[in-house]
Order: C-alpha cells, then sequence, then structure tokens
C-alpha cells in the first residue's frame, strides 16, 4: 500500500484527523483537498469557540456541550491571541421565548459543566453596565423592554488559521497534503482502495489501507461520484453573515466591547460580535438546495439580519458600513440512515438533488444535533458529517484512536500539547497563514 490512511477534504475535521495521526507518528497518512484548505465552510463560521449556550435546552446535547467545554479550555491554552476570550452581554427582553430564569438557569449549567475553563463565571449586570459592554444595543429598548441582563464569557477565533496551522503542523510531524486536487475514482481493492487522484490535468493513482471522506457539505457529492451508495441523509444549512466597519458604532470599541446574543421572536438566536476591528453579525439558517460551492448570500437571509438589526440594534448608516457578507454551508445529518443498493445516473450528475440531500425539514433547524456522525460506508471508507468547529480536534482524537486501532500502529494523541503545534517556528516560516483571508471565504 501507498498509503495508510487518505483523508478526502481540507476543512477543520480534515486537518483536525492529519493533525492528530500525525501526532501518534502513524506513516503514510495523505490529505487532499480539491481546493484550498479551509476553503469551504471553516474560513465562515460565527468564528466563535463555544459549548453552545442554546444546546442545553435538549438533554440529548448536553454531553456535546461538555464536551466543547473541555475544547474551548484547551484551544485557549493552546492558541493563545488565535482564539481569546470573548465576554458576552445576554439581555433578556419583553416577550422573549426564553424567560429571565431560565436563562440564569441555563448559565448556571453552562458554568457547572466548563469546570475551571479559565473564564469567569456568569452574572447579572444593570442597564448601567449595557450601555459600557455593548454600546451597540438599543438604548430605548434597553430602558422600556429589558427585564434582566447577564453577563458571560465564550471564546471567539480565527477559523481558517487554525485550520491552516493544524495542517503545517501535521506537515512538521510527518504528514502531507495537497491543494487544488481531486478523488475522481475510488475502487475497492485487497485490504484496501485503490485511488486515483486529478490535479491540474494530471491523473495520480495510489493505493489505500484506509480512506476518510471528510468533505462536510461534499460528503455525500463524493460518495455517489464514486460509486457508493451513502447510508446518511443530510441537509445542507446556510447561515449568513455580515461584517460592519467599526464606524457603524461610533460610540463603540470594536478591540474591546462585548459580543451579544439576541433571541429573536421565531425562537433563534442571532450574534454581534466585536470581530478584530470590525463587528461580525449572524447567522441565518437557510435551507440550501443545490451545489454548496461559490455561493452569494440570499437576499432574504441579508433582510432578516437588517430587520433584526434595527429592532435591537443601534447601528448608524448599517447599509452603507458593510464591509462584506459571507456565508457558509453547515451539513446537518438527519438521524434516519438510507438504505439504497443502486445509484441512479441522475444522482451521479445532480447529486443535489439526490435522496441524500433533503430540502425541507417538518421541524425548527434549531432543533437537529449538532453532534458529528462518523459512519463506516463501506469497510475501510469512514465518512464524517456534520459536528461544531470547537469539538473538532477531540472528533479528530476519536477518528485517530478508530484508525489507531484498526491498523494495530500508533501511540496516544499529541494534538493536546503545546509542541505539536509548532507555533513559533510556524510564525517565523510561514507568518501568512497567521492572518485570516477574506478571499477565501469570499471564493
Amino acid at each position: 500500500m501507498d498509503l495508510n490512511v487518505l483523508i478526502v477534504g481540507g476543512g477543520i475535521h480534515g486537518v483536525g484527523l492529519l493533525h492528530d495521526l500525525a501526532s501518534r507518528k502513524v506513516p503514510g497518512v495523505h490529505l487532499v483537498e480539491k481546493n484550498k484548505i479551509a476553503s469551504g465552510t471553516s474560513s465562515r463560521s460565527t468564528k466563535l469557540v463555544h459549548g453552545g449556550l442554546r444546546y442545553l435546552e435538549h438533554l440529548n446535547q448536553w454531553g456535546l456541550v461538555h464536551e466543547a467545554l473541555h475544547e474551548r479550555a484547551l484551544l485557549l491554552n493552546l492558541l493563545k491571541g488565535i482564539v481569546k476570550p470573548l465576554p458576552f452581554v445576554l439581555p433578556n427582553f419583553k416577550g422573549d421565548k426564553r424567560p429571565p430564569w431560565m436563562v440564569r438557569l441555563g448559565l448556571f449549567f453552562y458554568d457547572l459543566l466548563a469546570g475551571d475553563g479559565g473564564l469567569p463565571s456568569a452574572s447579572r449586570i444593570s442597564k448601567e453596565d449595557i450601555a459600557k459592554f455593548a454600546p451597540y444595543l438599543n438604548q430605548n429598548k434597553i430602558e422600556n423592554e429589558m427585564l434582566s441582563a447577564f453577563l458571560y464569557y465564550d471564546a471567539q477565533m480565527l477559523d481558517d488559521v487554525i485550520a491552516n496551522i493544524a495542517a503545517e503542523a501535521a506537515v512538521k510531524l510527518g504528514a502531507s497534503y495537497k491543494e487544488n486536487s481531486k478523488v475522481t475514482e475510488v475502487t475497492q481493492i485487497e485490504n484496501g482502495y485503490k485511488v486515483t487522484i486529478e490535479k491540474n490535468n494530471t491523473k495520480e493513482v495510489l493505493t489505500t489501507r484506509y480512506i476518510v471522506n471528510a468533505a462536510g457539505a461534499w460528503c455525500n457529492e463524493n460518495l455517489l461520484h464514486w460509486g457508493i451508495p451513502p447510508k446518511i441523509s443530510c441537509l445542507l444549512n446556510l447561515g449568513t453573515h455580515i461584517v460592519f466597519n467599526p464606524e457603524t458604532v461610533p460610540n463603540g470599541d470594536a478591540t474591546n466591547s462585548a459580543a451579544t446574543l439576541i433571541q429573536e421572536l421565531d425562537g433563534r438566536i442571532v450574534f454581534f460580535i466585536p470581530w478584530y476591528g470590525k463587528w461580525l453579525y449572524g447567522t441565518t439558517e437557510s435551507i440550501l438546495s443545490n451545489e454548496p460551492s461559490h455561493i452569494r448570500y440570499p437576499e432574504s437571509d441579508k433582510d432578516y439580519l437588517m430587520a433584526t438589526a434595527s429592532e435591537t440594534l443601534n447601528l448608524v448608516d448599517a447599509e452603507k458600513n458593510i464591509s462584506e457578507i459571507f456565508c457558509g454551508v453547515r451539513c446537518m445529518p438527519l438521524n434516519q440512515k438510507i438504505k439504497v443498493t443502486k445509484i441512479e445516473d441522475s444522482w451521479v450528475s445532480d447529486p443535489y438533488h439526490s435522496p441524500f440531500y433533503l430540502k425541507k425539514l417538518d421541524k425548527s433547524i434549531s432543533g437537529l444535533s449538532r453532534e458529528t456522525v462518523i459512519d463506516e460506508t463501506l469497510p475501510g471508507l469512514i465518512s464524517i458529517y456534520g459536528g461544531k468547529y470547537t469539538t473538532y480536534r477531540a472528533i479528530g482524537e476519536k477518528m485517530g484512536a478508530l484508525l489507531s486501532r484498526k491498523m494495530k500502529i500508533g501511540a496516544s494523541s499529541g494534538t493536546h500539547l503545546s509542541e505539536n503545534w509548532f507555533l513559533e517556528e510556524l510564525r517565523q516560516e510561514k507568518p501568512h497563514i497567521f492572518k485570516s483571508s477574506i478571499e477565501l471565504r469570499q471564493n
């Protein structure tokens, strides 16, 4: 075999697994990405490293929250400056779906699950504190409609930077990756797979013991193009974000303010976040019905966010101060498995109108679990669906342990150790990867 593990997809789950396997000293580990590292959803997130406060409304997601809070503490320690603490103001208004007692109880359990995570505990704050921490909030609404307010802490990140650092750290540990490379054919052979990879109109054929399909929204498309029926159906959830110039909050400081979490009347939550000198606002939860590449934000998503902003925020020349709008696609795996043995030609030519990509949901998208689903689609071919960015390292560790056991090689994971990140070396050798790329999330 040429390889032990071939990873398809250079998003955070793909590079996270690459980094994990390399830290275990597993030889023959390679990743291919059809575009650039983090060019998909992993550069288009809400830029938060968080436990998911609202997930506490669902008992089956408490384990996910606990894991995410543990990972938040670890990433804050490992990637200082790239992941940093962020205070949040959480106001309660008349008519909100979640009353003050429920919010306070949720924050209590959030802190409890976080343990000694290195961040301050939640506290109640006054209207005067709100003006200091979140000067962008509508003061008339605060005075006339606010019932209570709390301050709690999470963290924020440079998402594409983390993905690129993890990929380069994996290379230093002995792994490899190639961008602008696409897996076009997969054939089962004895004890593994034969794979064809195309790059710049040239083909390379290699063999590998294991394949990990970590392509996110493109996961089922890959399987269909490879002639493999997927077992997991998913829904593609489009999240639109608006970035505002600092001038839209003239009395605020985008480098030294709190974020806020706004509860909408329809039950959804949006964030307004100071993000490295600008203001980041989002996200939406539209359902994408077509191919998830080169997406332009829907006007309806922008309208929703701007209408919400006009109700709760006090922004100056909001429309004129839009710096950029970007959107990412979350792959949301659904519980039901699909049993299909024969692939129709129409699904191969148009995967996003196959039964493996749903177009509607009979309940709120907010209620879907954010847990990662790992499916061994064929023996030795494993597909990764969904998940939270915050828990990517833990998922990589679980996947790395699974593959190491199967191969009977490799030691324990080392991605929790700072020496396996090579931050100072990489700052000297590749300083450009420490800067978030607007072009990446806009292509």
